[in-house]
This record gives C-alpha cells, sequence and structure tokens, in this order.
C-alpha cells in the first residue's frame, strides 16, 4: 500500500537523480496556491531526456512500459507511471513541457517546501492557467480556490497565455479566465 506522499517522494527522487528540470502542477499544487485537496497522483512537466528519465523513475519505483510510455508521450503529450504494480491507482503523471506556455511555466516556477524538501511548482498564474485547460469540474474548483486565496494574480500574464492557448485549439479559454477572475 501507498500514498500520495510516497508517489511524490518517488517522484522528486527521481527528478534530482537526474537532475531533470521539472515543475509539480496539479493537485499537489493548488495546496500551495489554493486549497489543499485529497489526490492519488503527482503531477509533473519535464523538459529533457524521457527516456533517461521513465528509466530512473523505474529504480525508484515507478511501474514503467519504457515502449508504451515514449508513445504515449509522442501521441498524447504525457504519460502515466503508476507507482508499485501496474494496477496502482498511486500514479505520476509526466507531461512534456515542451510547448512554448510549458517553457515559460519551467522558467516562473517557484521553489516550495513540502515533505521536508525543496519543491518546484509551478507559479500561481501558471497554475491557475493548467486547471483552466483542462477544464473539468475539479480544475474548476481548484481554479476558483486559487483565485480566491491569492491577492495579487499577474493578469495581463494570464491573458496573453489563454489567448495563445485560445489559438491553439482551446475553446473558451479566454472565457474560463474571465469567469475565474471576476
Amino acid at each position: 500500500m501507498s500514498d500520495p506522499k510516497h508517489v511524490l517522494v518517488a517522484a522528486l527522487d527521481t527528478a534530482d537523480a537526474g537532475p531533470f528540470d521539472y515543475l509539480l502542477y496539479g493537485g499537489m499544487a493548488v495546496a500551495f496556491w489554493g486549497e489543499p485537496r485529497y489526490t492519488e497522483d503527482v503531477d509533473f512537466v519535464h523538459e529533457r531526456d524521457s527516456h533517461k528519465f521513465l528509466r530512473t523513475a523505474a529504480k525508484h519505483g515507478f511501474a514503467v512500459d519504457e515502449d508504451l510510455a515514449i508513445q504515449q508521450l509522442q501521441v498524447s503529450g504525457w504519460a502515466r507511471l503508476p507507482f508499485g504494480d501496474r494496477k496502482s491507482p498511486w500514479h505520476l503523471d509526466l507531461t512534456l513541457g515542451d510547448s512554448p506556455f510549458d517553457k515559460s511555466a519551467l522558467k516562473r516556477r517557484k521553489k516550495v517546501k513540502v515533505v521536508g524538501r525543496a519543491v518546484w511548482t509551478a507559479s500561481a498564474e501558471d497554475l491557475l492557467l493548467y486547471k483552466l485547460i483542462a477544464g473539468r469540474d475539479r480544475d474548476t474548483m481548484d481554479a476558483k480556490s486559487i483565485v480566491r486565496r491569492q491577492t495579487t494574480l499577474d493578469t495581463v500574464y494570464l491573458k496573453k497565455w489563454a489567448a495563445w492557448w485560445e489559438k491553439e485549439g482551446v475553446a473558451g479559454m479566454k472565457k474560463r479566465l474571465e469567469d475565474s477572475i471576476a
């Protein structure tokens, strides 16, 4: 049996062993900028050598089918790496940081302390945008919690990237942003 803390520690051990540039986003990052909530996974955006990252992740307890993960990364831009057993609900969702937005988010990432370690997390603005891109009910709630908790957000930055995502095919992105910061 495992838990999100063990998955996070294994993901951080993987990132540190590279070393790999990464940022934490998703439910765990919401705990820093919004309202904490339960999650079964760790979400990383990473940049650089995916083969090396996957091999390193396997050494730190993730069940990695390297060929499948590379195929998923190439086709959809992300892969799920179960922690421990391949059927485990605990996992690392790994996203390639290859878009201009991801590259910007990696440059703007913030260092926070969790489980006694320094962790790179998405800035509040970038996390808000990642949540609005996903657009699921849980993500919308997370986005609202980020806006409620943050007293200042860089709205110029947010509008710039919302417009960029809309041009990239994320329909309604500007409206989602307007609705969340209104």
